[in-house]
């Protein structure tokens, strides 16, 4: 509210010492880093051109409606922005890019300026949700819909109840599928939620996620995403945050796991490329897959029967589900200048110390030398994956 209040005042000033007839609003692009038609990180008015004087208008606006929502403790979402001023704004993503942008230069997050999204992410899972305003959000109530992720600057407490577990899945159809069949409350890996950020995440998702990690830093938390670079740059993106939104706090969970896709969970062999550059018949693709699948270990059984799991032995001793070949896709030209751009972000912005990091690294090269890319249904067993993330949330968990 004080950076708002500053600007505004600066505007009156400068209009009651009669300056010299323009008026000005600090303004910097995320994208350009600073710079603006005139290069001095404002925004006039009157402007050099017509798209100037349009920017100004805008921004005042904003503003304006930001300043209101602040003094009254209100929230307005970015879509009711636009619908409201549509004649100035002509297009939703032009209220998408000023807002960011001005937070930007206020260095403040967007929730600061008590501006949200329209609300996108679902939650599902037994847990409750108590907001400031003293209603509560059962998410566990909603089951196939899933529940909508509310900003988390309105989020009094959360009641965790008995889960043990936090699954943020790429896809809302696969969302949708596992919280029709109750998985959050009949995984064999316990009581857990699920998350989904539908594609590419919005911030009250990502805050949601970092709220629960800041609360329940012990509770594990995966990420299942498609095997190929969107869906690595999506889970990245939970994790480390995006390079658009730098200037955003408390939206990242570095501690996030990646449960899958992962090439060892649908290659045949991860050691054989030359499997996918011949056309080898069905016969072979299915010894192969024997060949390199593999079952828990005895130990590895005793070790889960142990914890107080209650696993049937015939889903304990279930072999891995495999891709087929038919499951399988080629990477486009966009996937596989993704896949070099992120690797350079790898290898040369950070040191690669980190597992994860170098995980990462080892997928992005597989999926380049094989050309490959796969959906998250490559796992599944008749469209259900619930057997292959038994396995693998129990896994996780030894």
């Amino acid at each position: 509210m004080s950076k708002i209040e500053a600007i505004f005042e600066s505007m009156l000033d400068n209009l009651d010492n009669g300056g010299a007839g323009s008026i000005s609003i600090p303004y910097r692009s995320r994208t350009a880093r600073g710079t603006t038609a005139r290069g001095d990180g404002v925004v006039c008015f009157p402007g050099r051109t017509r798209a100037e004087t349009n920017k100004f208008v805008s921004l005042l606006r904003i503003l304006e409606i930001s300043r209101k929502a602040i003094a009254t403790g209100s929230v307005v979402t970015k879509r009711n922005i636009y619908y409201q001023n549509s004649d100035l704004f002509k297009h939703q993503r032009t209220v998408d890019s000023l807002v960011d942008d001005l937070a930007y230069t206020l260095g403040v997050g967007r929730d600061d300026l008590n501006i949200v999204a329209a609300a996108k992410g679902l939650i599902a899972g037994p847990t409750t949700l108590t907001m400031r305003n003293n209603s509560v959000i059962p998410c566990g109530l909603s089951h196939e819909r899933g529940t909508l992720i509310p900003t988390s600057k309105l989020i009094h407490k959360i009641d965790f109840g008995q889960i043990e577990w936090v699954l943020v899945i790429e896809k809302e159809a696969t969302f949708r599928t596992l919280a029709a069949a109750g998985y959050h409350t009949r995984s064999m890996a316990g009581h857990g939620v699920l998350v989904t950020g539908k594609g590419f995440p919005d911030l009250a998702t990502r805050s949601l996620l970092h709220l629960i990690h800041s609360v329940r830093p012990h509770l594990p938390m995966y990420a299942l995403v498609d095997y190929d670079p969107d869906g690595l740059s999506i889970f990245r993106t939970y994790q480390t945050g995006s390079s658009s939104l730098l200037h955003e706090q408390d939206i990242v969970v570095p501690e996030l796991q990646w449960l899958g896709i992962r090439s060892d969970q649908i290659l045949p062999s991860t050691r054989s490329p030359e499997y996918f550059a011949s056309s080898q018949s069905s016969q072979d693709t299915a010894a192969s897959s024997s060949q390199g699948s593999r079952s828990f270990s005895s130990q590895e059984s005793i070790t889960l029967s142990a914890s107080g799991s209650s696993v049937p032995a015939h889903r304990r001793r279930r072999q891995p589900q495999r891709a087929t070949p038919e499951s399988l896709s080629k990477l486009t030209t966009r996937d596989r200048k993704m896949a070099v751009s992120m690797l350079k972000t790898l290898c040369h912005e950070q040191e690669l110390d980190d597992k994860g990091d170098m995980d990462q690294v080892r997928e992005l090269q597989m999926m380049l030398m094989l050309n490959i890319k796969a959906e998250i249904q490559a796992v599944d067993n008749m469209g259900d994956i619930t057997h292959w993330l038994d396995e693998k949330l129990c896994g996780f968990r030894m």
